[in-house]
């Protein structure tokens, strides 16, 4: 069953949503920033130069707050276990205060069994999160024994094959040598990721102007500073304020903020969004994740268990399309085992306004919708969508673990 919590990370998304391609320039190969961290809350401290040659490390981006993330993170322990003996060490790094951080960590126990840090002012997020325009989480880099970023995604893509390779991968006796174009065109792309940062901070100033130029300068000497994409300051600074924005609006939302100060953030967003972006979208996608965040609290004993009617009530009457947070919530209320009060019903609200919204032709949707209406002791509906599920799936191993659930389900029949 973890292993159907962690495909279904995937699904669920970020926390913060990436509404934007990456405009900052850094790219795969290039050197890992060093770790800036504040308190290293579980596990023992390093430096990424200091295991250089030896180790493979995931520096993992992650919040309290983050729902994806908090589902990730099993999967990420597991992940720990099964590389520990190749030299891979993973980081999970928060950019909260500890005293938020370690009674969470505290509580996940042998679940979230791996080294934990706090970042120092955000140090260790400008490194990594800021330089690849990065603003979902949960993220993670792989930092190969080379010291450079070999990889980096949502950690429920792509991360374990990643890791195959960069763990049999050893360390050469020295890191091969840039050559000239590609130093020049590495300070060009550091140029470029300082250039973003300035526009994001709204900043319009001479420095931004002289900066341009001087990219322009380089685009042209260069042939390109990033192969492939041509040069085009003015979307660049469209995409990195919008990224900004939109990021201080979902931290905002996150925080309780007035709808005054929600609006004003959304008015200097709304004329840089890209076309098919919709604020409402957003909004609703924000609420629901609020509403169902004080709902768990309650259901898992961390907040008043009495307002568990009311936030009941609250979400049976909340009808999104928002089909990747349908689906989150839905799993989340069928599968977390802290959940002390479950409500099977409600699972299977969530699930099906998912499956309707997907017309009953994504897997992770209809795998779930199957398996709320099994809760809810609809078994011979659930056998026929789980049968759907397993016609749409190609992964072996996948379909194995779908298989073996359907067996489940048919036994519950037979009984019946």
């Amino acid at each position: 069953m973890k292993t159907r919590i962690c495909s279904l990370a995937l699904a669920a998304g970020a926390c913060w949503i990436a509404v934007t391609a990456s405009v900052f320039g850094a790219g795969i190969g290039d050197p890992a920033a060093p770790l800036s961290i504040s308190e290293w809350v579980k596990g023992k401290s390093f430096t990424l130069a200091g295991v250089k040659g030896q180790k493979v490390v995931v520096v993992e981006f992650w919040a309290t707050w983050c729902g994806p993330c908090r589902t990730s993170i099993p999967h990420l322990t597991e992940l720990q276990k099964k590389f520990a003996d190749r030299g891979v060490v993973f980081v999970g790094v928060s950019d909260e205060d500890a005293a938020k951080v370690r009674p969470f960590v505290d509580q996940m126990g042998d679940q979230m069994d791996y080294t934990v840090v706090v970042d120092n002012n955000r140090e260790t997020s400008k490194g990594y999160m800021d330089a690849y325009g990065i603003n979902g989480i949960p993220h993670a880099f792989v930092v190969d024994r080379e010291g450079r970023i070999a990889w980096h995604g949502h950690p429920m893509a792509g991360l374990d094959k990643a890791l195959e390779k960069a763990a049999a991968t050893p360390a050469s006796p020295a890191a091969a040598a840039m050559s000239a174009a590609d130093k020049r065109r590495a300070e060009a792309q550091t140029q470029l990721r300082l250039y973003a940062e300035l526009a994001a901070a709204g900043n319009n100033s001479e420095k931004l102007g002289l900066l341009g130029e001087q990219l322009i300068a380089l685009e042209k000497e260069l042939g390109g500073i990033e192969p492939g994409k041509k040069l085009d300051l003015a979307e660049v600074r469209r995409a990195a304020r919008f990224q900004a924005l939109t990021r201080d609006y979902q931290r905002a939302a996150a925080a309780g903020k007035s709808e005054v100060e929600l609006q004003k953030i959304e008015q200097q967003a709304a004329p840089l969004a890209p076309a098919g972006f919709k604020f409402s979208d957003l909004r609703g996608q924000l609420g629901l994740q609020r509403l169902f965040q004080d709902y768990y609290r309650a259901v898992t004993g961390t907040a008043d268990p009495a307002k568990i009617a009311d936030l009941t009530a609250k979400l049976e009457a909340v009808n999104s399309s928002e089909v990747e947070v349908l689906i989150e919530v839905a799993w989340t209320l069928l599968s977390d085992e802290r959940i002390k009060t479950r409500n099977p019903k409600l699972a299977l609200k969530f699930s099906q306004a998912a499956f309707d919204q997907t017309q009953g032709k994504d897997l992770n949707v209809v795998d779930t919708y199957a398996r709320a209406l099994f809760d809810n002791g609809r078994t011979t509906e659930a056998i026929v969508q789980q049968k759907r599920a397993i016609q749409f799936c190609n992964d072996k191993d996948r379909k194995a673990e779908l298989e073996a659930t359907l067996k489940t389900y048919e036994s519950g029949a037979a009984r019946k």
